[in-house]
């Protein structure tokens, strides 16, 4: 019996070294307390940042209203199931995103419904929108609000949800 023991201990030690080794880097700092604020909450578009410009996204709300919009261009995102959720002008979209080193956040190939819009605001279609998202490289909280960079084809811009 003590032979046993004695065998076993090394392994033991190492199943018990690599249980706590997992517990301490299951989180990367961006899947911290900082992004746990970000997650769970719907997030709006407000505004726009691209080729030095500030463009307000303000939708026409008696229009939106009445078209049964309560919101359009909103962001939710789920660390547990790794997805990011929202609403475009008017199609509903997902897909998964990936948290990097430090504010790094990558998102996969974003699915949306097929719906036809009969609100769009002018400052920004519902497609570039989704092209944006698909270009995000980064995430900060500016003041309470959440700021994603991107960059694709349509060049490089921030968006920024409260």
């Amino acid at each position: 019996m003590k032979k046993t023991a004695r065998s076993l201990f090394p392994a033991l030690s190492l199943l018990t070294f690599l249980a706590f080794s997992a517990c301490a880097t299951a989180e990367t700092p961006a899947e911290g307390a900082s992004f746990r604020s970000v997650e769970g909450r719907g997030w709006v578009l407000t505004e726009l940042r691209r080729g030095g410009r500030t463009i307000p996204i303000a939708p026409d709300r008696q229009k939106l209203n009445a078209a049964g919009f309560e919101e359009i261009y909103t962001i939710n995102f789920s660390i547990r199931e790794g997805m990011v959720r929202g609403l475009g002008a008017p199609n509903r979209f997902f897909g998964p995103f990936t948290l990097g080193k430090g504010e790094d956040l990558t998102m996969g190939n974003l699915a949306s419904t097929m719906m036809i819009s009969f609100i769009e605001p002018e400052s920004l279609r519902e497609h570039e929108y989704l092209a944006y998202l698909s270009g995000v490289l980064r995430w900060a909280l500016v003041e309470g609000r959440l700021e994603l960079y991107s960059s694709s084809a349509g060049g490089t811009a921030v968006l920024v949800f409260e």
